[in-house]
């Protein structure tokens, strides 16, 4: 899982980005590199993040 990355979704600019996977941990605050819009990670987000992965898709 060191290596997993994960595609993140700007919710300012709709900037795609990637963060490690061991990195997403609840708490976590993301800033987007083109717009500097911040969010956190919430339990929800990594649940929803882990469910898309065990399907395979790259939600």
């Amino acid at each position: 899982m060191a290596d997993l990355t994960i595609d993140i979704t700007c919710p300012g600019c709709n900037t795609v980005f990637k963060k490690k996977a061991k990195d997403l941990k609840k708490g976590t605050l993301i800033k987007c590199p083109k717009c500097g819009d911040s969010t956190t990670i919430r339990d929800d987000y990594f649940t929803d993040m882990v469910k898309g992965l065990e399907k395979g898709s790259p939600e």
